[in-house]
């Protein structure tokens, strides 16, 4: 394992009860985080992304559980922990401290009846960063400027209704960021911006992980959002990495077939186009046996053994992995039969 890795999922199955059934939603699910990097996870809603992200701090519904593979932490002492096995007591010793995410509606993750300088207090009080209610002021109110919200001591004391969208979204990066974590999790964290605080939030991001030298795990359905911010992307799709490599190099050759469809379906400046194009159909229900690659049925590059195989992984390049069964593997690169 090389010593770059924070995070390592390895064959990560999630599954969640239906009919008293048992059906996977995460199905095998390898995912590496470089220290430092940023991290894509990138597919439709219901491709199973949010899942693979609160399985990492142990937040998963009630009705879902990791049945399968491990969730592989390695400390700054070079020591591994697997956090799908640690108790909820071990776990929340490293979620809050090492480990933190920023949901997509600031709205709901900030307590409407409290001011928003101790709701980012608390989390310094409780993992006992400040030594004083006085001294956590201070670093909180350091906090808010350095994620460019203006008079922070006078918006120490606001209520979240007092701010705009935006500015409760830097609340709850400060928040995130304050303890100083090795890794954070943002799951679409942009969805309910407009296109200029989206683009504000993102920079922001970034800017905090060169500050920091933080990790990052960005979950979007927007492979814009992909292009502006991450390293390394994984596309998902029913609940399996259909496709991933670096950003530049999935952007430059998409090979996927379902890849090619979200990158399709961006609207760019300059095309004269009266409709954006689209995938056809919908992601199926959990229930739904597919014996074959999921994406089959929407698929415009099948195959017969698309329809009663399941793809392996496929490296067509260095770094560059995909699964699907038109993909013929050359020495030189790959082609799409």
């Amino acid at each position: 394992m090389s010593r770059d890795i924070l995070l390592e999922i390895k064959n990560l199955t999630v599954s969640v009860k239906k009919d008293g059934k048992d059906f996977p939603i995460v199905k095998g699910v390898d995912i590496e985080v470089p220290r430092g990097k940023i991290v894509g996870i990138v597919g439709e809603s219901g491709c199973g992304k949010s899942m693979t992200a609160k399985s990492i701090n142990g937040i998963l519904p009630r009705a879902a559980r990791i049945t399968g593979g491990s969730i592989i932490w390695h400390d700054k002492n070079g020591e591994e922990r697997d956090l799908s096995s640690l108790s909820e007591k071990k776990l929340r010793t490293i979620c809050g401290s090492e480990i933190s995410m920023v949901f997509q509606e600031p709205m709901t993750s900030l307590n409407p009846m409290m001011r928003i300088g101790k709701q980012v207090e608390e989390v310094l009080l409780i993992h006992g960063l400040a030594k004083s209610k006085a001294e956590a002021k201070e670093k909180v109110i350091k906090m808010l400027d350095e994620v460019g919200i203006a008079e922070p001591e006078l918006r120490y004391n606001s209520f979240p209704h007092e701010l705009s969208g935006g500015m409760r979204q830097r609340v709850i990066i400060a928040m995130a960021v304050i303890a100083e974590p090795k890794l954070l999790i943002a799951d679409e964290p942009t969805t309910a911006l407009d296109v200029t605080i989206e683009a504000q939030i993102l920079k922001l991001i970034r800017k905090m992980c060169e500050i920091h030298s933080m990790s990052v795990i960005i979950i979007t359905h927007n492979m814009g959002v992909v292009s502006k911010i991450c390293d390394d992307a994984y596309v998902m799709y029913m609940g399996r990495i259909m496709e991933h490599s670096t950003t530049e190099r999935l952007f430059r050759r998409p090979v996927h077939p379902y890849t090619r469809g979200l990158l399709s379906s961006i609207p760019r400046i300059g095309e004269d186009k009266e409709y954006l194009e689209t995938i056809p159909g919908n992601i199926p229900e959990i229930d739904k046996e597919i014996r074959g690659c999921e994406f089959c049925l929407r698929c415009s590059d099948d195959i017969q053994s698309c329809f009663f195989e399941k793809p392996e992984e496929k490296e067509i390049e260095e770094g560059h992995f995909v699964r699907c069964h038109s993909v013929e593997v050359l020495r030189g690169g790959s082609k799409v039969l």
